[in-house]
């Protein structure tokens, strides 16, 4: 068990590279990212909950899991660390994949119930379920949001993190959509 926290404890000094490479003094760091996507996608799970047919559910997205997911979306990192998009594209999607699930075997083989931390891994990695993919919008959501705080703060040549999104949900483009407004006013 604190192995596993001395990990947690490495992603809140590890700050996410993105922002780095574009220039930003002091960035955010992953446990950072982490906690505000997990409050992002509880969020919304709780207006997607409240109208399911608007947003192509049949059934309500379980909080629990949609937390999990959240939480260990991006703890991976604590060993590989955070690769930029351009390490991921020179490396190729699926050599980062196969990286990120044999850190999570490290990080989970010795903890009680371990497997089940790392299917919800690989639900996220995989986009398996609703509540994964889910946290796939609440992830890039907060990453615009983030990049929305630094340019109000300043900060130029962000643009990258506004392009090419596509969304699970209707309600995650309609946030994405909001916060675009806001960065045009």
């Amino acid at each position: 068990m604190l192995d596993l926290l001395q990990q947690v404890y490495f992603l809140k000094q590890l700050p996410r590279t993105g922002w780095l490479f574009a220039g930003v003094v002091q960035p955010e760091s992953v446990a950072e990212h982490s906690f505000a996507t997990t409050w992002l996608a509880l969020l919304l799970t709780e207006t997607i909950n409240g109208d399911l047919p608007a947003q192509g559910l049949t059934a309500p997205l379980a909080r629990a899991q949609v937390m999990e997911i959240a939480l260990v979306h991006d703890l991976a990192e604590s060993i590989l660390t955070d690769l930029p998009k351009r390490s991921t594209q020179l490396l190729g999607a699926h050599l980062k994949h196969g990286a990120e699930a044999n850190a999570m075997q490290q990080l989970f083989h010795a903890i009680p119930n371990g497997d089940h931390y790392i299917q919800s891994w690989q639900a996220y990695a995989d986009g398996a379920t609703p509540e994964a993919r889910l946290v796939r919008d609440a992830d890039k959501l907060e990453m615009v949001h983030q990049a929305l705080r630094y340019e109000q703060g300043g900060q130029r040549n962000l643009a990258d993190f506004w392009q090419h999104h596509q969304w699970n949900y209707p309600i995650s483009k309609q946030v994405f959509e909001q916060l675009q407004r806001l960065r045009s006013a």
